[in-house]
């Protein structure tokens, strides 16, 4: 065999769509042979259930072009875009077979996106930063500010878009945890992240989630593979998707309403600010999800953190495995190259690797921590289901071998 090149992307599939699949395609076409991704499991970045079970996610992406599927543990999957980062990251350099980190950016400039990534390291920068917070001004903008005003607006505009964050949180880590893999970028192609709008074959992953929601699942055939669409369509028809959004919502805001303020407190990313006692005022006042979002967000803090908060509550995620490093590898889907991939991660691997929830649970504290938290959320997930499944369902989920 030729020498094995593999390229690690990291990525939701919320749903898989043509600009994942362009991804895979650019990284195959830069000289890579095989692609494993790490993905987010049932619930995502933005705080919330994801459309469709990891499982169907997972095969729509093999379906789609990748070779492997590793699941991104909830700590890290529903968490800021710097433990977003640190745990796929960290997971892809567990494997130990991984040469290239491919995402796509706004740029598509890995030069500026290096600069940005120096500016953010900065010790000059993390000070600043740290007044502008003292003063009350959000981490984002505050972080923004401070690369404005020591690095130049041009890499300072970085921070203004979505996947230029996430991607200079991956060549972060990719530094700090001083790991071998080549770092490649393309410009992100299409409608913009989270945009209404789809352009040719390319829409947004939130423009597809509401034709899920308002249509069918056939809506999403002009922006995904033909492949993955099948997935997608089989899916559907065993009641395994589309996740309705609201289904879970008298479960969450019961859950919350069982809270006092000091176990608001304990939840990762809550800050020393009185954010949970501001949180857990808005559960005793609010009739609906929605509403409580509304009254607790503010300008310091955004939607996506409270939503995150109120999601990380429901499924009690705890703060002290908010930066602990992940303990093991889970594998979700993988195809014939995949299974390479995993010959190869057999020798190089340093951590744990299997399919089983409950091998890996079984095999010390840290690691029956993490599958429990995350047995325990899929139970709640599957809830949302158009057709609901018992306790239990992911240590009972097979592997697929596509």
């Amino acid at each position: 065999m030729s020498q094995m090149i593999t390229a690690g992307i990291i990525a939701e599939f919320n749903p898989f769509h043509n600009g994942h699949a362009h991804l895979i395609e650019a990284a195959r076409t830069a000289g890579a042979t095989h692609v494993v991704a790490v993905m987010s499991g049932n619930f995502v970045q933005r705080g919330g259930p994801a459309c469709a079970p990891k499982s169907v996610r997972a095969n729509a992406a093999i379906a789609g072009g990748a070779d492997l599927v590793i699941e991104l543990p909830l700590p890290y999957a529903m968490a800021t875009a710097e433990r977003f980062a640190f745990g796929a990251v960290s997971l892809l350099g567990a494997l130990g077979c991984v040469d290239v980190l491919a995402f796509g950016s706004e740029c598509g400039d890995l030069g500026l996106l290096l600069k940005a990534t120096d500016a953010i390291c900065s010790p000059y920068c993390s000070d600043y930063t740290k007044n502008l917070l003292r003063e009350g001004v959000s981490y984002a903008n505050a972080r923004q500010k401070a690369v404005s005003t020591l690095y130049g607006d041009e890499v300072a505009g970085l921070l203004s878009s979505p996947n230029n964050i996430l991607a200079i949180e991956y060549l972060r880590h990719l530094f700090l945890q001083k790991l071998p893999m080549e770092p490649f970028t393309i410009q992100r192609q299409g409608a913009a992240h989270d945009s209404a709008a789809a352009t040719r074959q390319f829409a947004s992953a939130a423009h597809l989630r509401n034709l899920l929601d308002l249509e069918s699942v056939d809506s999403l055939a002009p922006f995904v593979p033909p492949a993955s669409m099948q997935v997608y369509r089989s899916a559907c028809s065993g009641g395994q998707m589309p996740f309705s959004p609201h289904s879970l919502d008298a479960a969450l805001l019961s859950a919350l309403r069982g809270m006092d303020a000091a176990a608001f407190s304990t939840l990762p990313d809550i800050s020393g600010e009185g954010l949970h006692n501001r949180l857990y005022d808005g559960v005793r006042a609010a009739v609906s999800v929605d509403g409580l979002l509304a009254l607790v967000k503010t300008k310091r803090y955004p939607l996506s953190r409270i939503r995150r908060l109120v999601w990380n509550a429901y499924l009690g995620v705890p703060s002290e495995l908010a930066w602990q490093n992940p303990p093991y590898l889970r594998t979700l889907a993988f195809n014939k190259r995949g299974m390479e991939i995993l010959s190869a991660a057999g020798r190089s691997a340093r951590l744990p690797l299997s399919h089983s929830l409950s091998k890996l649970e079984s095999l010390d504290g840290v690691c029956a921590r993490f599958a429990r938290l995350e047995a325990q959320a899929t139970d709640r997930y599957v809830l949302g289901l158009p057709v609901p499944q018992p306790c239990g369902s992911d240590y009972t989920q097979k592997i697929s071998i596509r």
